[in-house]
Formats: C-alpha cells, sequence, structure tokens
C-alpha cells in the first residue's frame, strides 16, 4: 500500500500488516488498492473533517451478527440503561477531575462550588431506580448530565481569558473556545467510530443517545468519558498559552482558520498517543478507547459489568510517545 500526497510518497506499507485505513477529508484510492484491501480483510473508514462517517468498507464475511443482534436487544433494556448511567457518571467525574486540574493555580473558591453541584448530580445518577419505562430514564439521565455541564462550563468559563468571548457551551459556534471543541470533538469522534468498527459493533445503535438518522449514536455514548481528559484540556491550554488566539477565527463563518486547524489535529493526536497509568498499566488514550470499546463487547456478550472511563487529576502524568503524525494523508 502506498500512500501519496500529489506525486510525493509519504509512506509504504506491507498490506498485510494493516488491520484498518482511516481516510479524514479529500482523497482517492486507485482500483488496485481496493482489491488488495478486500483480499487482505482490512476495513476502509472515511470521515468528513467535521468527523462523520461518510463510509465503511469491509469483506462482507467479517461482519459480528450475534454481537449486533444483541447490541440492538440491549439498546431496548435495563442493561442498556445500566450502560448509559454509567457513561454519564463516569462523564461528570471526568468534568470535576478538570475543574480541579484547571483550576490547580488559579484557586478560584467558585470552582469548588460548582463541583459539589456536579457532585449532587452524580449521586442522583446513582439513586436513579431502573423500571420498565427505558425512554423515561434515559431523559431523566440526560437531565442529569445537562445540569452537570452547565455547571462544568460556568466552571470553564472563569478558567479562560475573558477576551475569548465565552459564554456557555453551544452548538454552533461564534466563539474561538466553541468553534475549537467542535473541531476537536469531530477529530475524537472519528477515532471512537474507528474503535467501534473494529469492535464489530454497529456506531448507529446507541444506548444513551437516541436512535436518529445519519448520527452515530454508540460513539456520542462512548466519547462523553474522553472529551474532558483528550480535548477539553488540550484547546484550553492551547488558548491560555496564547497558541490560539480570537485573531485565529475567521469571523465569515465562525470556523478555525486552516493553519491553526492543523495545530489543533497535531495537539489532540499527540494526546491520544500520550501515555498515563491508568489501572497499573501503561497505556495510551488510544489504548483505552479501544480497551473500553472491547469491554463494551464483553458486557454485551458475556454479561459482564461495564465500567466507565474516568481519572483523578492526582495520577495524571502523560507522557507523549516520539510518534509523528502527518495530518495530511
Amino acid at each position: 500500500m502506498i500512500i501519496k500526497e500529489k506525486d510525493n510518497i509519504l509512506d509504504s506499507i506491507n498490506a498485510n500488516k494493516i488491520s484498518s485505513i482511516l481516510i479524514i477529508g479529500k482523497g482517492y484510492i486507485t482500483f488496485d488498492a481496493l482489491t488488495l484491501i478486500s483480499k487482505n480483510n482490512i476495513k476502509l473508514i472515511s470521515f468528513d473533517y467535521f468527523g462523520r462517517l461518510n463510509y465503511i468498507l469491509e469483506s462482507p464475511d467479517r461482519r459480528n451478527v450475534k454481537l449486533k443482534k444483541y447490541q440492538y436487544q440491549l439498546s431496548e433494556n435495563s442493561k442498556g440503561i445500566r450502560i448509559a448511567k454509567e457513561l454519564i457518571k463516569s462523564k461528570m467525574l471526568n468534568q470535576k477531575s478538570t475543574l480541579t486540574t484547571l483550576n490547580k493555580r488559579k484557586k478560584i473558591d467558585e470552582i469548588n462550588v460548582l463541583k459539589n453541584k456536579i457532585t449532587k448530580e452524580i449521586k442522583e445518577i446513582d439513586s436513579l431506580k431502573l423500571t420498565n419505562n427505558h425512554e423515561n430514564i434515559k431523559m431523566k439521565i440526560m437531565g442529569c448530565e445537562g445540569k452537570a455541564s452547565y455547571e462544568y462550563w460556568s466552571g470553564i468559563k472563569l478558567l479562560i481569558p475573558p477576551n475569548i468571548g465565552f459564554e456557555q457551551r453551544i452548538q454552533k459556534p461564534t466563539d474561538l473556545l466553541n468553534s475549537m471543541l467542535n473541531y476537536g470533538y469531530a477529530i475524537l469522534a472519528s477515532e471512537i467510530t474507528k474503535s467501534i468498527l473494529l469492535n464489530g459493533l454497529d456506531p448507529y445503535c446507541g444506548f444513551l443517545h437516541f436512535d436518529r438518522d445519519n448520527r452515530t449514536s454508540l460513539t456520542y455514548d462512548l466519547i462523553e468519558d474522553f472529551r474532558q481528559q483528550i480535548v477539553d484540556k488540550t484547546v484550553i491550554n492551547l488558548i491560555n498559552k496564547k497558541q490560539i488566539t480570537v485573531t485565529d477565527l475567521d469571523k465569515r463563518n465562525n470556523s478555525i482558520k486552516l493553519d491553526k486547524r492543523k495545530v489543533i489535529v497535531s495537539k489532540i493526536m499527540d494526546k491520544i498517543n500520550s501515555t498515563i497509568n491508568y489501572n497499573g498499566e501503561e497505556l495510551t488514550y488510544k489504548d483505552i478507547m479501544n480497551k473500553q470499546t472491547s469491554n463494551l463487547v464483553k458486557t454485551i456478550l458475556d454479561e459482564e459489568e461495564f465500567r466507565g472511563f474516568s481519572l483523578h487529576w492526582w495520577v495524571q502524568v502523560d507522557k507523549i510517545q516520539s510518534k509523528k503524525f502527518c495530518p495530511k494523508i
């Protein structure tokens, strides 16, 4: 397999050493390459620049029918609700951890008040009783998540420069931080979706987020526990160190200018490939994402209880691996 940019060869890899190929943005693949991909059972996954899944190419005998059938069943029963509760609880723990980490030097008293409010929502999640009305329980979980996120982003507002213009987390950004977050989450979403596909799950069938056409609901479920550690800290660090400023926001469409987008991609991929000590193992965040998806498969097939991913700030030691990342392939 030969990777080119225009007429320049970027890399050449033996097909039998490749398990998957991830394409982000524009490009093309020759028929010969597609044949080689098929013969070697390589998954080919394409995303657009916003992290939305374009297509998946895989050999037809690779689909795990039993796993997908159980996944669909769990999405409609109490075991699926338990998975949803665990994901959101872990997200809230990571929100508290992130606020603690960012406030270590600033020591803003109000941050502790906001963290206590998030703790209240964690207790509310724990106290939710499972009933046969799964849709109602999902709505209650999302309600707790919404309240905790409001407190979290209120804390983030206190921890970044006021000239950024950040007021609250919104999907259609008009400020620098929201634009950076959207772009960072798209990168993370593509990594999560890739892990889901490689583990044989259906990314469109989630346990918390309601099914919608063209939305990878399971991606949005699993991404919840990684947003804060991987994306939020990274983009806030870029802002606080003034590596990206308000002048890097294109006001015509409120998107980040191209040269700074490359910085965001590079920093987030560095973070994804950085190593931490997690549960007594030296793992990259990418390893942990794959492990969490694998654990979800075990939960679906083997009746194991699923546990979310969360970190306490005092045990986080990131070690950036000496690994090059090329944002344009």
